[in-house]
């Protein structure tokens, strides 16, 4: 879930809506499966707000290849699998490999963002 759900695209707002048979539709509060499987265990709202303060502090480029750049900074990592549904979005993901590394004050940023405000609302378990 490296994207946690489309998050990290930076593509959705409050009024995006999902297809009926589109597990962000029917799951989004963990109807039929863990709702951490969904966004990432996010209330899409929440999520879309938390989506954007964290696109502020990356480079204007996609925010979906921060998110895999995000990933691949940390040396434990040999490799991420982000879904993809066009050929220009395996395209990006790939790029995403290709941009330098994140500051280490971003990272800071970033994990502090994270234990503050997006770990204490994570619902499902993992």
């Amino acid at each position: 879930m490296p994207l946690a759900s489309g998050l990290l695209t930076g593509k959705f707002d409050e009024n995006t809506r999902f297809a009926p048979k589109d597990h962000r539709n029917f799951n989004a509060d963990g109807e039929a499966f863990n709702a951490g499987e969904t966004f990432s265990g996010i209330e899409f709202a929440r999520g879309v707000e938390l989506s954007r303060e964290i696109a502020s502090l990356l480079p204007n480029r996609q925010m979906a290849q921060w998110a895999i750049r995000w990933i691949l900074d940390h040396p434990e990592v040999t490799t991420v699998i982000p879904g993809a549904s066009k050929v220009s979005q395996v395209e990006s993901n790939v790029a995403a490999s290709e941009l330098a590394p994140l500051p280490k004050e971003t990272h800071r940023i970033l994990r502090t963002l994270y234990d503050e405000k997006i770990k204490p609302i994570i619902r499902g378990h993992y």
